[in-house]
């Protein structure tokens, strides 16, 4: 299989532009029971290679409106991912957990994203 091919059916981990790239991968939001809205909820966790630390999403648009939800599905959500082309990856751990919090955001969002953050239960 050429090189060509087998990136194409396996997209590489995103590492450049990542903020504008996950700004942009989703053409609407999903309504969430609490009246917010989403268009990612992210997990991190740790991979393999040079980009070690990785974020993906766990909630995916269908094409006909409707939402895939896979948080708290680990592997599942991660494969669905990296299919998309969705895998966001880091060579920092804190750089990867706080962009799985939202430092992508702007503004107001990104503010109290960057708190919760600041606020989440630390590792023992």
């Amino acid at each position: 299989m050429s090189k060509l091919k087998s990136m194409q059916q396996n997209p590489p981990i995103v590492t450049k532009n990542r903020k504008e790239i996950v700004r942009n991968i989703r053409p609407f939001a999903r309504q969430n029971e609490d009246g917010t809205v989403s268009t990612h909820v992210m997990e991190s966790g740790e991979g393999g290679g040079k980009y070690k630390y990785q974020v993906n999403p766990t909630i995916f648009p269908n094409k006909d409106s409707s939402w895939t939800d896979l948080q708290g599905k680990g592997m599942a959500a991660y494969n669905e991912a990296k299919k998309r082309g969705e895998v966001f990856g880091f060579k920092s751990k804190k750089r990867a957990e706080k962009f799985a919090y939202g430092s992508w955001k702007q503004g107001q969002d990104r503010r109290e994203a960057m708190k919760a953050y600041r606020n989440r239960p630390k590792e023992e």
